[in-house]
């Protein structure tokens, strides 16, 4: 069975598939590029601020777990607030070191100059993230008993004492750049 067509909608509908499969093939062409570099540059971060930048980072219920990390975390913002520093903190669910290192890496990435890790899972990652990262200086809060990292700064004593540790080394690191 036959539809009547009016030639006038024949030629419409002719022009707008016309139309249609020109703009699809004109789209393809436009976008299709096999050389991959239309590719977005990586994101780099900075610090347009150009002050040197600490990160406290460890196991959430490691770090929820003891007393040092809130008393560190207050010097350092202290700390902060008196200094051209920045300060930030992440603590993220890692039970093994092999999850903690993306973590130390990417804080390294970001331009942390000095790491503060609290805790036995973010300490045992240390050695091979401070090889991997030379630009950043790593430091391992310990308790006592706790075996101190290959190769990284570690500190123990009271939460008093950790915490002007970690102060005094936080105003110590030279500005980005010098």
């Amino acid at each position: 069975m036959t539809f009547p067509v009016r030639p006038r909608t024949r030629w419409t509908v002719g022009l707008g598939s016309a139309l249609a499969v020109g703009a699809a093939a004109g789209l393809l062409a436009l976008g299709w590029n096999d050389s991959g570099n239309d590719r977005p540059a990586p994101i780099t971060p900075s610090n347009i601020a150009g002050r040197p930048t600490v990160c406290l980072t460890g196991e959430t219920t490691e770090a929820d777990g003891r007393t040092d990390t809130n008393t560190i975390w207050t010097s350092l913002q202290e700390a902060s607030r008196q200094s051209q520093l920045n300060v930030q903190r992440l603590f993220v669910p890692a039970s093994t070191a092999d999850q903690a290192l993306p973590y130390l890496a990417g804080l390294a990435a970001q331009h942390c100059a000095l790491i503060v890790a609290v805790g036995p899972t973010f300490a045992q990652a240390l050695d091979t993230a401070a090889k991997a990262n030379p630009h950043s200086a790593f430091l391992a809060v310990a308790t006592d008993g706790q075996p101190a990292p290959a190769g990284v700064g570690a500190i123990t004593g009271s939460d008093t004492d950790k915490a002007a540790e970690v102060r005094r080394r936080a105003l110590a690191l030279p500005s980005p750049g010098h």
